[in-house]
């Protein structure tokens, strides 16, 4: 029986700030809306169509046209909902919560629902956002915890689901994410010692920790190379172009998924010193290439690298530590090594498993 799913996110996927969150969105709901009707309530942008299908997905953007409605859609998806779920009539309303949640739990109780939340941000929002803004998804996600606790929630990780239980959230599934089959393939090591970081370039993901490592690299890899992929903060990329030349560091903005995945090939290790990860997609889509990662010790990415195998967990806030490893690791021989181990841990994430598992919790309703 062909099913009704009405999603909200913050995103749609072509969103130029969409990320994980809205990937996942992607690979699963286009698979999904083979066999059943897909809507997505999300925001508008600069140049976006109003209604959009998009892989079996039908978008409904709101907000300005002018602008990318980050903080708007919020507010306005309150007021909208009432209106697409009378029109629409879906069978679940599908609440992505991506940084914070929509409430759908005080203002459409009766709707029948299903919840997927990546991670919980909580002292991090400090780290990456202005003060009151910073409250106010503090706040935010206190409220997610105290009035969710019966609701039926995805997670995608082990973390976030003993992390909600402990909460006494009574009915979460963990359904882990998958990764892009299509980015499988060999190294081309670029002649020159590469580091990659891709995301975006604010404090929660670590870009900071990274490029502080610069100096101390330099000076023991002579012709190395750092590579940054994401769009973001001009701030930290104007500060980094005085204190280095140019050609020392590369930065590229955002990239498509083509150029991401040249970059993963040539590369010699990625960097992902992110302070928090609902599961760290990019590890494993870096892992496709056969790369090896170095990643910040944190919860989400404890559990998408295999420490030693097919990366390294360290302490990111320790700058000479961060350094000595990266510098411990361009060395293409020990890193041939770990290629098999890569591409092995990263084919096990399967998109296809997540769907099956999505669809059922969604049909449970």
């Amino acid at each position: 029986m062909v099913k009704k799913i009405l999603i909200i996110n913050k995103y749609c996927p072509l969103h130029p700030k969409a990320g994980g969150a809205e990937k996942r969105l992607l690979e699963i709901f286009s698979k999904i809306g083979k066999n059943h009707k897909i809507y997505l309530l999300s925001a508008m942008f600069p140049g976006a169509k109003k209604r959009e299908t998009y892989q079996n997905i039908n978008i409904i953007r709101i907000g300005k046209k002018t602008s990318e409605n980050t903080i708007r859609i919020h507010f306005l998806i309150i007021f909208y909902l009432w209106y697409y779920i009378r029109k629409i009539k879906p069978d679940v309303l599908y609440e992505d919560v991506s940084v914070i949640p929509f409430f759908t739990i005080i203002f459409q109780p009766f709707q029948k629902k299903q919840i997927i939340i990546h991670h919980l941000n909580q002292k991090h929002f400090f780290e990456s956002q202005r003060f009151i803004y910073a409250i106010i998804g503090y706040l935010a996600e206190a409220m997610f915890i105290l009035l969710y606790k019966k609701q039926k929630v995805i997670v995608v990780s082990d973390w976030m689901k003993k992390k909600l239980e402990n909460y006494n959230f009574k009915h979460v599934e963990k359904i882990l994410n998958g990764v892009d089959q299509s980015l499988i393939s060999e190294k081309k090591y670029l002649i020159e010692p590469t580091v990659l970081f891709l995301g975006r370039l604010e404090g929660r993901k670590g870009i900071n920790l990274f490029l502080k490592t610069y100096s101390l690299v330099k000076k023991k890899v002579g012709n190395v190379k750092y590579v940054v992929a994401g769009d973001g903060s001009e701030k930290i990329e104007q500060e980094s172009k005085k204190l280095h030349q140019k050609k020392d560091i590369q930065f590229l903005g955002f990239v498509s998924e083509a150029k991401k995945k040249e970059l993963f090939q040539k590369c010699w290790i990625y960097v992902n010193p992110s302070k928090i990860e609902g599961y760290g997609i990019s590890v494993l889509e870096a892992n496709t290439t056969g790369t090896f990662v170095l990643a910040n010790d944190v919860e989400g990415l404890q559990e998408s690298v295999k420490n030693n195998e097919t990366g390294e967990l360290i302490n990111c806030e320790n700058t000479e530590l961060f350094a000595d490893k990266i510098i411990y690791w361009l060395n293409k021989e020990k890193l041939i090594e770990k290629e098999k181990n890569c591409r092995q841990w990263a084919i096990f994430h399967d998109w296809n498993k997540a769907v099956q598992k999505t669809e059922i919790a969604l049909l449970k309703n």
